[in-house]
């Protein structure tokens, strides 16, 4: 790039062509050539083709499978009908055609770059779609998987997600709700800022169950090593539940579950 600050057409050109220059890497392999492309997956890995010539008038382009491996390696399950089908759409609008792992486009002699650059915003397009993939929801059902399996250890059936009345018109839904004599409601505590907002919430919640379900014994659970509960949160989980500790804490749920069905 020149030492000239004004800004023209031809300065810009320059300065973006330089840089593409820059990035464009081309080796020999095999039958055809590996190049890397002016595109980054998230995480910054420049993305890398193959071409090759399978026919006199085709060129074979493919990413090697190095897509889908990459966002199966963010911890994206790529085998679910919902992402299959996002893969689906992408994969028609930008013309890549999908084989196992791999994800790749015929072109046709003479050679048009267009349809390089369309299949790799296709392969970007694709790998944006970890953004899908939430941490947060395996822990939540690591935790609903804890909570069920104490369930059945106890020979205890809990119905899910089910709603309690306050009014005619308000219902709340909790995550565990087991109707014996004395009712037990399991709520998890997915929060993970401003606890003490959604503990007043919640103690509220119970007050206002407990008139409607004689008995009732709430139970809140919480995820000790994501989460750390302040003194105040702890105060109204303990004052407002029968119990209240992490879902990991399974032989102090297990008893509050015995005393409820005794």
């Amino acid at each position: 790039m020149s030492n000239n600050t004004s800004l023209t057409s031809t300065l810009l050109r320059e300065s973006l062509t330089t840089l593409w220059d820059r990035l464009l890497s081309i080796e020999s392999h095999r039958d055809g050539y590996i190049f890397t492309m002016p595109a980054s997956f998230p995480d910054g890995w420049q993305m890398v083709l193959e071409i090759s010539q399978k026919t006199p008038k085709g060129f074979r382009l493919s990413d090697q499978g190095r897509t889908l491996g990459w966002l199966a390696g963010q911890g994206q399950n790529v085998d679910t009908p919902a992402l299959q089908a996002h893969i689906a759409r992408i994969s028609g609008e930008c013309g890549l055609v999908i084989n196992g792992d791999e994800l790749y486009r015929w072109l046709e002699v003479p050679m048009d770059a267009t349809e390089i650059q369309v299949f790799t915003e296709g392969l970007l397009s694709i790998s944006q779609l970890h953004l899908l993939h939430d941490p947060r929801v395996t822990e939540e059902n690591v935790a609903e998987s804890v909570v069920q399996r104490v369930f059945h250890d106890a020979g205890m059936a809990a119905e899910r997600n089910r709603r309690l009345n306050i009014t005619k018109e308000r219902t709340i839904k909790v995550d565990f709700y087991m109707p014996v004599a004395t009712p037990i409601a399991v709520q998890l505590l997915r929060a993970k800022n401003d606890l003490s907002s959604k503990m007043e919430q919640w103690g509220f919640r119970w007050d206002e169950l407990k008139k409607n379900y004689q008995g009732l014994k709430p139970i809140m659970l919480y995820d000790r090593n994501t989460q750390m509960i302040d003194s105040y949160s702890r105060h109204i989980g303990e004052e407002k539940c029968e119990l209240f500790c992490g879902f990991d804490e399974t032989d102090r749920i297990h008893e509050v579950l015995l005393k409820a069905n005794k």
